[in-house]
């Protein structure tokens, strides 16, 4: 089998060979502007905006489906407080449905509210308890939630507890 040259199998595929794309997204016109601007995909037949919402959790329909709420590593209790350093936390805070969590969050709820701290409640056993818990602290956000992982993570066991970027305190 004898090999072509380079030069000559160039030659012979040039007629087949396309000649440059050009891309019109790439060309200044107002035609590309309105036809080829980058777009976001609709999410449930709603165009997302440019900048990011924070999601409203006070609308969330009905926590009734995850009930109860069990966080095996978490009880009623006393803690310690403690320095944090977790820069941008938001703050928050992990209640039950006991006594002693209903108190604080009586005791708490303008500071708490004041601060933009979210709930959550790491131990809710129906829906009746979690009224409870929410009606303790009217307008804020509580929501029903297990909290073994931030317990893990925090290294705490105990609740009513209010968790910032700068400490951890009962």
């Amino acid at each position: 089998m004898k090999l072509i040259p380079l030069t000559c199998y160039f030659l012979l595929l040039a007629p087949f060979v396309q000649p440059e794309l050009t891309v019109a997204e790439d060309q200044s016109s107002d035609f590309t502007r309105i036809h080829f601007q980058a777009s976001k995909p609709p999410i449930n037949n709603k165009i997302q905006p440019d900048r990011a919402i924070h999601a409203d959790l006070s609308t969330f329909a009905d926590e009734a489906w995850i009930l109860p709420i069990r966080s095996s590593h978490l009880s009623p209790g006393q803690i310690t407080s403690r320095s944090l350093n977790l820069p941008g936390l938001q703050p928050f805070f992990l209640v039950g449905d006991d006594p002693q969590s209903l108190a604080w969050l009586r005791q708490h709820a303008a500071e708490l509210q004041e601060m933009g701290a979210a709930g959550l409640a790491v131990e809710v056993a129906d829906n009746e308890a979690l009224a409870r818990i929410q009606a303790a602290a009217p307008g804020i956000t509580i929501l029903p939630v297990n909290g073994n992982d931030i317990a893990t993570r925090l290294q705490i066991e105990h609740y009513p507890v209010l968790i910032t970027a700068t400490s951890l305190e009962q």
